[in-house]
């Protein structure tokens, strides 16, 4: 049976007032191309970004002893030290947003870090002061974001609370370790969070989901790209089509959409540039929320194998027999066998977040069919090829449950 939730999809958009406005824009020869900007959307609403932002952080407090401290990251002066811009001079305690009503992510990771501390006020420090750090004794300081796009505001933020002497000594003398925490990010934003100074890790949640990253065929990705390049120019931040940090990212957010985004999807408004994005200025207006998904919806397996290149498989009987599990593991051999093997496409697929994309992939190389290095074996081969023999037919056996194992390991194929 279907739930309400399968049916809130990104192609969804495209019904609303706004999206067909959008996708008037577009010449005829282009409106296909389009339509698949939209449709390979992920879409975050605010329960599910709420949800698995504190589950992330229930489990890194999980594996630490004695207290933590939660930051909701924000705009901040790199210059200034962040207590001493964030303190509140009449109960001396640390604003968790800055003055005024325009409070973007961060509102929304505050409010997440709130409700956590209140279940254990004692050890888990909601945006505590330098003397609080100092009477708990906390020694992991974590930076709460929703999205790390170019790794700009993570570190900013952080240079700002090294700006404080005692944080700093602490952070020198390796007493407090700094953990950027988020619930997407993409790889060249966190590879550079990963590199600064005085950041021992970053957690997140899901790989961001990029066009440069999907898995398609390359003239499908020549075709979004050309695309984007070709309407950016028309919008009024034409002059980075790709989004912010030529990041192209595929994920919104309910609360905002990301600038690293291409800004077809949520330029502002320009006279000169009369453009109507899907998301004005990177909000989501009412229309576009009741899209919104309550969970990351999987994506349709089938297409996905046509799209990689795998339309044995997807014609074949395999996956009407098998348990969602087992669905996830042909798929996720699928795309290693034709050279996807990076995060985001995974997760884009198989729309797993990374822990559970790990668990997968663990499953796999414990059988047999991957190597360490995300390879396929001999062993996985052969399970995709008999996968594609199995034929389809209407007299078709219950699915197996999630659990899937395989019950015989096939030997290499030869030949």
């Amino acid at each position: 049976m279907n739930t309400a939730s399968e049916h809130l999809e990104p192609r969804s958009l495209l019904y609303t007032e706004r999206g067909k406005m959008w996708l008037d824009q577009f010449d005829p020869s282009d409106r296909e191309t389009a339509e698949r900007v939209v449709k390979s959307l992920t879409l975050v609403s605010h329960s599910e970004f709420e949800r698995s932002l504190q589950a992330l952080m229930e489990r890194e407090i999980s594996v630490q002893s004695g207290s933590v401290a939660f930051y909701a990251v924000r705009e901040v002066v790199p210059d200034i030290s962040y207590f001493l811009q964030a303190d509140d001079p009449i109960t001396g305690t640390i604003r968790a947003l800055s003055s005024g009503s325009d409070h973007g992510s961060e509102a929304r990771a505050a409010a997440v870090i709130r409700n956590l501390a209140k279940t254990d006020p004692k050890r888990i420090l909601n945006h505590p002061t330098i003397e609080e750090m100092r009477q708990a004794k906390c020694r992991i300081v974590y930076l709460v974001d929703d999205f790390i796009g170019s790794g700009e505001r993570t570190s900013e933020f952080l240079s700002a609370l090294r700006k404080d002497t005692s944080f700093e000594s602490w952070c020198s003398l390796k007493y407090v370790r700094t953990i950027s925490l988020a619930y997407s990010g993409t790889e060249r934003g966190i590879a550079r969070v990963r590199r600064l100074k005085r950041m021992a890790d970053v957690v997140i949640e899901r790989p961001c989901p990029t066009f440069s990253a999907m898995p398609w065929g390359k003239a499908q990705q020549k075709s979004i790209f050309e695309l984007c390049k070709k309407y950016g120019s028309k919008t009024s931040s034409g002059y980075y089509w790709d989004g912010y940090g030529s990041a192209m990212a595929a994920l919104v957010f309910e609360h905002s959409c990301p600038d690293n985004c291409p800004p077809i999807l949520w330029a502002p408004n320009d006279p000169k540039k009369p453009w109507k994005p899907l998301f004005p200025d990177r909000v989501v207006l009412s229309p576009e929320k009741s899209v919104f998904p309550p969970e990351i919806a999987r994506r349709d397996t089938f297409l996905t194998l046509l799209d990689v290149g795998q339309k044995k498989l997807a014609l074949s009987g395999a996956l009407s027999r098998r348990g969602k599990s087992g669905e996830a593991v042909l798929l996720v051999l699928a795309l290693i066998a034709k050279g996807q093997r990076r995060q985001a496409a995974i997760s884009f697929a198989t729309g797993l977040n990374l822990q559970e994309c790990a668990k997968i992939i663990d499953k796999c190389e414990k059988w047999g069919f991957l190597t360490r290095a995300k390879r396929i074996t001999s062993r996985g081969r052969a399970e995709l090829n008999a996968a594609r023999k199995i034929r389809a037919t209407s007299d078709i056996p219950p699915r197996g449950d999630d659990d899937y194992y395989p019950k015989k390991l096939r030997g290499a194929m030869r030949g």
